[in-house]
């Protein structure tokens, strides 16, 4: 069986949702060459292609890591909640790319602050959804799977939740640049300020512990590395510690890599 019919028959719910949200980003992956008009010192479509990859990847991990749970209405009613805020950010990111307009710290007009605002209460709705599967991986014993691998998700959701804080606090700013204006001199696709300090990098790596750690966990349950749970706690303070000096970086104004 293949990725992604494992993927399918563990969860069509979110294995669809991650297929829609890809080919999404292919459709859009020509208007990065053809489209010419810049928003923030940057293609207009960047953000929406990168949203679509992002959602794709997190809503195949939830379509996996859900598949290992017993109570299916639960499941059911996750996926489809999922689903509804997922949908909702990028219909406004996308809307307000085809604009011309900011979709994030938008202040410019009233309906504009709506709809950012609007996103951001189904992104922290998105966030009580992952913490109530987080909540079941922590408290219920999971026998049939390794140790190393239950570790990785229990740590990898952790994780996501502290960096979910993180967005919660860089959506409470005036931009997610610090010491400057957002946009400009940025890195290559991720468009992290190459100037100033930018709070995305560490809500970045703290999101994908959410794949690196269970990752891991499975790697070494395959092998006979001694000390396999260990290996996936030192990862995981690893990426805490890069997260919480990444944070540190930006509110001092530092970029992630520097060019002036």
């Amino acid at each position: 069986m293949s990725l992604l019919q494992n993927l399918r028959q563990r969860n069509a719910i979110l294995y669809y949702l991650g297929v829609v949200n890809l080919a999404a980003a292919l459709v859009l992956l020509p208007f990065l060459w053809l489209d010419e008009q810049p928003l923030l010192g940057i293609n207009r479509w960047v953000k929406p292609f990168k949203f679509f990859v992002s959602i794709g990847i997190y809503a195949f991990t939830l379509a996996w890591l859900t598949g290992d749970l017993e109570n299916q209405r639960y499941v059911r009613r996750f996926s489809w909640l999922v689903c509804l805020c997922m949908a909702v950010e990028m219909v406004i990111i996308t809307l307000q790319a085809f604009r011309g307009q900011k979709s994030h710290y938008h202040q410019e007009s009233l309906e504009g602050m709506i709809l950012y605002n609007v996103m951001g209460g189904f992104i922290v709705f998105n966030t009580i959804l992952v913490g109530t599967l987080a909540y079941r991986f922590w408290k219920n014993r999971f026998p049939q799977l390794p140790a190393a691998y239950l570790w990785g998700i229990r740590l990898g959701l952790l994780l996501f939740l502290l960096a979910s804080l993180e967005g919660l606090y860089m959506a409470q700013q005036p931009g997610h640049t610090v010491g400057g204006p957002d946009g400009g001199a940025g890195l290559p696709l991720l468009n992290w300020s190459t100037r100033f300090g930018d709070l995305r990098v560490a809500h970045f790596v703290g999101l994908h512990g959410l794949q690196i750690l269970p990752l891991l966990g499975a790697a070494l349950s395959r092998g006979k590395v001694p000390f396999r749970v260990g290996w996936v706690v030192v990862t995981f303070v690893f990426l805490l510690l890069l997260t919480l000096g990444t944070y540190v970086q930006a509110i001092q104004k530092v970029p992630l890599w520097a060019t002036y």
